[in-house]
């Protein structure tokens, strides 16, 4: 039986029952026909269309993959069924889909239960958000945005145990020693990205120009794989401005390849890498299903031991994707999450930290083991369209970061903000409010883009 045709029925609307305690009514046709996911919402006075995460599940109500989609937010005077305001007939339209379903407030767990029968609606206790497009996409690949499609998983993943006792290389340490930690700091880090405008690689002396901007103020920098030659030249240009570098392999199928080139760039000098990366964001945007990301961690994990390098090697997803698939954690050796406030709605740029830190909680409560929680992305736009409360412009970037660097202020080593510059080489698209380019901190524009 395959997943995809169940996609029907095994949305999990985690913000949009959370967020709005009445029941609502879920339309939605066969995702291959095209047509709208609808839901009647009585908040709202008019059609809406919003980005918001789904979990598919398969029908034992079990999730198998995240993404994000359009849905569309009707009056529930539309509803089939729904009475006038004005007289006492009933709304005959005909209804969108195949098949309506009626979220119950309360929810139902996205790992057990179904809603509305078989195959019915998995929802998130917590409140997930809708995310943006997989923020750094190396020049020459595809991007994996949640919004611009999806792959479907090839089948239900159970849960993946790590073995007890002493860790193998290919293995992260059992919950009682949690695994190689990364280095504490009394500076947050940044994530970084070697592409110009135009789509080209930066040269080494434009990061050089780059990083004489920003080094000094964090102590590491995040960037996400291995093409442009990045490892070697972010690695020597860091090491000059004394900062680690969290290191990246873009694509799990490309593991042993990738693994190599951060093997070649580093040459031998492990001390200066905090964390080596697998994947980002690619179980929340359904190109990877858990299991094989699982893989790939344990595949790089062994190739860069036998390397020497005895750091910490972890999945990067959403923490959406974390809380519906703890194993990416727990079979890493600590959990890394990408958690943007934006994308909320319902969150207020001065509320960023809290809401981060309550981000954090939910993911922690969600693991079977204790484990470590770096959030290896958050930040705000400066530009872009309103989403709600959240408000894209300088000055509410500047709030949201102030209260971000205020909540962690004990522990700033255990966030990377997003990002050094503004990314122009993306594009644009409402799904993410038009704001992907505009998220470099303070509105920074790279010397090589000006």
């Amino acid at each position: 039986m395959a997943v995809g045709r169940f996609l029907l029925s095994a949305i999990a609307l985690g913000l949009l029952v959370v967020g709005h305690p009445a029941s609502k009514q879920l339309a939605r046709r066969d995702a291959q026909d095209g047509r709208d996911i609808i839901i009647y919402d009585s908040s709202v006075a008019e059609p809406t269309r919003v980005p918001q995460v789904l979990v598919w599940v398969d029908d034992a109500g079990l999730p198998v993959g995240t993404a994000t989609e359009d849905v569309l937010l009707l009056p529930t005077s539309l509803a089939p069924g729904a009475k006038s305001k004005d007289s006492t007939t009933t709304n005959t339209m005909t209804a969108l889909s195949t098949q309506t379903l009626v979220v119950p407030a309360s929810g139902t767990s996205a790992a057990g239960g179904k809603a509305g029968g078989k195959g019915g609606v998995a929802v998130i206790p917590q409140a997930p958000l809708p995310l943006r497009l997989s923020p750094l996409v190396p020049v020459g690949k595809p991007s994996v945005s949640a919004s611009s499609g999806r792959a479907a998983p090839t089948g239900p993943m159970s849960p993946v145990v790590p073995s007890p006792g002493k860790p193998q290389d290919g293995q992260p340490a059992n919950s009682s020693d949690n695994g190689p930690q990364p280095p504490s700091s009394s500076l947050f880090g940044i994530s970084y990205a070697p592409y110009r405008a135009d789509h080209a690689c930066k040269s080494k002396q434009d990061i050089e120009n780059d990083f004489r901007r920003f080094a000094g103020s964090y102590s590491l920098v995040r960037i996400y794989g291995t093409d442009c030659d990045q490892v070697d030249n972010v690695y020597s240009v860091a090491k000059a401005h004394g900062m680690k570098v969290f290191l990246g392999i873009w694509e799990p199928s490309s593991v042993e390849d990738e693994a190599n080139k951060i093997i070649s760039g580093v040459n031998g000098d492990w001390d200066m890498v905090h964390t080596v990366s697998v994947g980002n964001e690619l179980v929340n945007n359904g190109q990877a299903s858990p299991r094989q990301i699982v893989s790939a961690v344990k595949n790089a994990r062994s190739t860069l031991r036998a390397a020497g390098y005895r750091g910490p090697v972890v999945a990067v997803d959403t923490f959406v994707a974390a809380q519906a698939h703890p194993e990416l954690c727990e079979q890493s050796d600590y959990c890394a999450i990408n958690a943007h406030a934006f994308f909320d709605g319902t969150v207020s740029a001065s509320e960023s930290g809290r809401w981060l830190q309550n981000t954090v909680s939910r993911v922690k409560s969600a693991l079977s083991v204790p484990k470590k929680v770096v959030v290896t992305e958050t930040g705000w736009p400066m530009k872009g369209e309103k989403n709600g409360m959240a408000v894209p412009s300088l000055q509410d970037q500047k709030s949201a970061l102030d209260s971000i660097k205020k909540e962690f202020a004990s522990t700033p080593g255990d966030v990377i903000l997003f990002s050094a510059f503004n990314d122009l080489w993306k594009t644009r698209d409402m799904a993410t409010f038009n704001s992907d380019q505009y998220w470099g901190i303070g509105g920074a524009v790279s010397a090589s883009d000006e």
